[in-house]
């Protein structure tokens, strides 16, 4: 006999596969073994009555005693038989059953504490209310649905689940729907977009449009760039999916610096440029995360060399301490001051063991407004749909 599987088995009761006939099949196996009922009813131990309540959907608690014998007496698998026996059930056992179902994927998925915190649920919501959240959210009409559309395109191909952190998966979960609704019109131009990074630096400069001025045109050469909340449970930076072929990235307020955002972009457009097909084998890669399968050290050299290289950091050190010296320095560099400061911080720490990273907070600006276009995605308040739209006409615009 097979063993349970109690979440398959739940899924298969709301299923439209058609089930077999409990009473049929056990007149037919009772014709076969030339038996009356009564007689094949004594042998198995299980009262008329007791029988017909389980055929008929009437026993509020049906035995699984009697369920396991009449399944083995009908040669039939112990799954499909309770499955049977479920959907025979009265309303109101079918409801109770309901409930466990849409318990057992609440909690199985979703960090119920954490989402309360983040304000996505509600202190003392119901399971029928938590799971309407939850399939309104990603803009799915079904649980199985949900499961469907997006466990198979991200877990299921070479990719292993190698982590259990439910945050993280709500997180990728939440990322990769927002880029499929989205779903970017433009072809993934590689040589163009070589051709683009040299020239986004300057764009630093503009706090508060600079970041959404490069996305707009990183967006034109199928690169879609979108903003998501750093959770401290995720350890998630930053991160690169490919959908429908093409590259996403999400940026975080990892740090909540200025600095940050932007290194964290360069960062990622290194996993875009040579990265590519390892993270199409594996649907996307986390930036920051202990579960690495790329070389993490190059891209962060990539970026950081891209913004200050370490002669440049050998020249600056000497004037760090005056701000019209350092303006200047950024000015001629073509980037913001603070990032000038963000990297001094960095190769202190990196080749001196100084601890720099609490200095010169009155030169760094505010990151909200660099990236407040690019999260319109409140999870206490809009669904994937709406906050998709939003960034789709702000990235679209010309």
């Amino acid at each position: 006999m097979a063993n349970l599987n109690i979440d398959e088995l739940l899924k298969s009761v709301f299923s439209d596969k058609v089930a077999f006939d409990i009473k049929e099949e056990f007149d037919k196996k009772i014709e076969e073994y030339g038996l009356s009922k009564t007689k094949a009813l004594k042998l198995l131990n299980i009262d008329k009555d007791v029988f017909e309540e389980i055929i008929n959907g009437s026993a509020k608690q049906p035995n699984l005693i009697h369920i396991v014998k009449l399944a083995e007496f009908l040669e039939r698998d112990i799954n499909e038989f309770i499955t049977v026996v479920l959907r025979n059930q009265s309303p109101e056992n079918i409801a109770s059953i309901e409930s466990a179902r849409k318990t057992t994927f609440v909690m199985k998925h979703f960090d119920v504490k954490t989402l309360t915190k983040e304000g996505f649920f509600q202190a003392n919501e119901d399971i029928d209310s938590m799971v309407s959240k939850i399939l309104d959210f990603f803009g799915f009409n079904s649980i199985a649905e949900y499961e469907e559309q997006l466990e198979e395109p991200l877990y299921s191909r070479s990719r292993r689940r190698l982590f259990s952190d439910k945050m993280k998966d709500f997180w990728i979960k939440s990322a990769y729907q927002t880029f499929r609704t989205i779903n970017n019109p433009n072809e993934y131009d590689r040589e163009r977009l070589k051709d683009l990074i040299p020239k986004i630096k300057p764009y630093t400069e503009n706090i508060k449009e600079g970041l959404l001025i490069v996305c707009k045109a990183l967006y034109s050469i199928g690169v879609t760039v979108i903003f998501q909340n750093y959770l401290s449970t995720t350890l998630v930076r930053g991160a690169t999916f490919i959908v429908n072929k093409k590259p996403c990235i999400v940026l975080t307020d990892y740090l909540k610096k200025y600095p940050t955002i932007w290194f964290t972009l360069l960062h990622e457009l290194h996993h875009v440029l040579f990265d590519f097909q390892e993270i199409e084998r594996n649907s996307f890669h986390l930036s920051g995360d202990a579960d690495l399968f790329l070389t993490e050290e190059k891209a962060d050299t990539f970026a950081r060399e891209y913004f200050m290289p370490e002669d440049n950091f050998h020249y600056i050190k000497r004037f760090i301490y005056n701000a019209y010296m350092v303006s200047r320095f950024a000015r001629e560099n073509e980037m913001e001051v603070s990032l000038v400061y963000s990297f001094y911080a960095w190769y202190q720490q990196e080749l001196y063991g100084k601890n720099y990273h609490g200095a010169f907070k009155e030169f760094y600006p505010d990151y909200t407004s660099a990236v407040e276009r690019l999260h319109p995605l409140k999870w206490s308040d809009v669904n994937i749909k709406a906050a998709s739209e939003k960034i789709k006409d702000v990235l679209e615009l010309n």
